[in-house]
């Protein structure tokens, strides 16, 4: 058996062992329909705690760093998983070097190595910890470089790849859905790289950014996430498991949703009763979330604590 389907069983024994610690459902939520945020054709919907004892997570609060900031500051290590075959191209290995707790989020990007490589799960790296082995998908199945070469962040995949990353979990299904938007968006390239379709979209994006960012600097500190919306669509609904986790999360998260709108879309259109039926599949109970996350999410555990949920529809 491969390390990458190790890595999926032991996830999916830590998904069972905690579904009944998780928190983020109704009883412990605000979802606030009349506060959303709009910019263009992209729309959030805060999602906020109850009160300040459900935004904290007593053993994640201790400054959470994303994992742009760690690899930015040099304070993580990213590395081929060295086998005696050679290098996995189906896992990396992270190692710590700070004092904080580094979250890696499920779609999240590197750029080097042998290939470019998405993050499989979402998961915390503790500080001082020994090297750990991620589980990643090729974003760029037509390169595999003899040579060694760094790691440098790449940003957030969009919505219809993190899709495949969180509900199919298959490589082949990664690499079809990449093929799928190269073609569509005039990318294909020598190497399939899927990074390159977003070569030429800083700009575009920084006005959005710029607003959404004055938004959350007005706002209160029971973040828990959003439900994003463009055009008539519901990308998706995304949770973290506490307050300070989001707040980590928010950058990566504000940029995959800027790529997966569609620019075409018109304005958002979907009703508040609509995205509250959405909602009422996954938020009732713990045990009907589970159920609905097998399909169409994923919950993501440390500690056998929720950390983070991501839910799509139908």
């Amino acid at each position: 058996m491969n390390h990458f389907k190790i890595l999926c069983l032991l996830w999916l024994l830590l998904f069972t062992a905690g579904v009944a610690n998780a928190q983020l459902i109704y009883t412990t939520l605000d979802v606030q329909y009349d506060s959303a945020w709009v910019c263009n054709n992209l729309k959030l919907i805060p999602v906020r705690f109850k009160d300040t004892g459900m935004a904290q997570l007593p053993q994640a609060e201790r400054n959470i760093i994303s994992f742009e900031e760690a690899l930015r500051e040099g304070k993580i290590t990213v590395k081929e998983m060295a086998t005696t075959g050679g290098a996995d191209v189906g896992m990396l290995t992270i190692k710590n070097h700070s004092k904080k707790d580094i979250l890696i989020e499920s779609g999240e990007m590197v750029a080097g190595g042998k290939q470019d490589r998405v993050f499989a799960s979402t998961t915390l790296i503790p500080p001082d910890e020994k090297e750990v082995f991620l589980p990643v998908f090729c974003v760029e199945k037509g390169r595999w470089d003899t040579r060694i070469r760094s790691f440098r962040y790449a940003g957030p995949a969009n919505n219809a790849l993190k899709r495949q990353v969180n509900i199919a979990r298959k490589q082949n299904k990664v690499w079809k859905e990449i093929d799928r938007q190269l073609g569509e968006s005039d990318k294909v390239n020598k190497t399939n790289a899927y990074l390159e379709i977003y070569r030429d979209t800083i700009i575009r994006d920084s006005a959005c950014i710029a607003y959404f960012n004055s938004r959350m600097s007005a706002s209160d500190s029971l973040f828990a996430g959003f439900v994003a919306i463009t055009g008539d669509k519901i990308i998706n609904c995304e949770l973290f498991g506490s307050t300070a986790m989001f707040m980590a999360a928010y950058p990566t998260l504000l940029k995959s949703y800027l790529r997966s709108v569609n620019n075409h879309a018109g304005n958002p259109t979907i009703a508040n009763a609509t995205v509250k039926n959405f909602l009422d599949k996954f938020l009732q109970t713990a045990t009907q979330q589970a159920k609905y996350l097998q399909d169409h999410g994923a919950l993501y555990l440390f500690d056998k604590k929720v950390i983070h949920l991501v839910a799509y529809t139908d």
